[in-house]
């Protein structure tokens, strides 16, 4: 009997013997182009949200719906200000109250699950659940705690933490009580899986787990409780950071950059941790024909704990008969 997408996604997190490899995109903005609603409407309403999320994922059939892709979110809630490109891109950040006067002690988080749009993904969150979640795995998506605190503080964060500022290592940590509301939040709904998207985790050098490990580990800690499993998201990543970002101890993660990804296997492996194999969003963006040899390049790994992913966000303009192409392929060499 085949198994279902929800299976497959507990059993690779089990590092069972599956009968075909997972594939979890990122998919957000792009579901707001199929259902052609703007995406600042879509992101802003959990009627539309959750249809546009269930309706892209009856189109095209992978393996894990994510309930949100958007980084400004838990900024706005924050007071941060956003800006909605025409574009079909997500929202900006324009503003930063940590560099604009306020103190770390300024931001109230204590009714944080009803600041902005939280609440409506809150909502969209649980009519996925309720709709597809028997059968495909949910995924409840958290701007990392780097992330959010250079969203609060600006740029000039990064330089902090690389110089051990505290008041920087602060912010790092009220970022992460925040993520950690919204985790607590999703797993409460009934997630199959936490994702922490990272931008950049690169940038702090060697000091990645030094200023990542405690907020993550709160996170994992909540996640591990529910029985709700983690994954840690990152693109932009190089060689030398692959030890450092697998030592957060996500239980799977999803890197994407110049890397050799033989050493990401070999590191992964090492560490029984789930990791991912990324379709780069450029050949998304692309000619169709470029597309198999790019997906089969990535489905030559058998190893258990091994899934499918995308670089980051599918974009909004993606063409559609990429994404189509994508999922032929993979289904063509599943079980084979």
């Amino acid at each position: 009997m085949a198994q279902t997408s929800k299976e497959l996604v507990k059993g690779l997190f089990e590092h069972k013997d599956l009968t075909q490899i997972p594939f979890i995109p990122w998919v957000c903005s792009f579901a707001a182009k199929l259902e052609q609603v703007p995406v600042q409407t879509m992101l802003s309403d959990a009627g539309t949200l959750s249809r546009a999320l269930i309706n892209a994922h009856k189109l095209f059939g992978y393996d894990a719906i994510v309930n949100i892709f958007d980084p400004g979110l838990e900024a706005e809630a924050c007071g941060c200000k956003l800006d909605w490109p025409d574009t079909g891109a997500l929202p900006e950040v324009v503003s930063h109250p940590l560099s604009e006067g306020a103190a770390v002690y300024d931001l109230d988080t204590s009714d944080f699950e009803n600041q902005g749009r939280i609440p409506v993904v809150l909502e969209a969150t649980k009519r996925l659940n309720i709709i597809k979640g028997k059968e495909v795995a949910i995924a409840g998506v958290i701007t990392g705690p780097l992330t959010l605190a250079r969203h609060l503080k600006g740029e000039a964060l990064i330089d902090d933490l690389n110089q051990g500022n505290d008041e920087a290592e602060d912010i790092i940590e009220a970022a992460g009580s925040i993520g950690l509301k919204l985790c607590r939040s999703y797993c409460e709904i009934g997630m199959d899986l936490i994702v922490v998207a990272e931008e950049t985790p690169g940038r702090l050098g060697t000091r990645i787990s030094q200023v990542l490990a405690s907020p993550l580990r709160s996170i994992w800690n909540v996640a591990g409780f529910y029985n709700v499993n983690t994954l840690l998201l990152s693109k932009g990543c190089s060689e030398e950071y692959i030890e450092p970002i697998l030592d957060l101890q996500a239980d799977g993660i999803a890197l994407s950059g110049n890397m050799d990804y033989s050493r990401l296997k070999d590191a992964a492996l090492e560490r029984n941790c789930c990791f991912a194999g990324s379709i780069p969003l450029s050949v998304l963006l692309d000619e169709a024909s470029l597309v198999e040899d790019t997906v089969k390049e990535c489905l030559v790994i058998k190893d258990k704990g091994f899934f499918l992913s995308t670089d980051w966000e599918i974009p909004y303009e993606t063409n559609v008969n990429n994404m189509h192409e994508v999922m032929r392929v993979i289904r063509d060499n599943r079980g084979s």
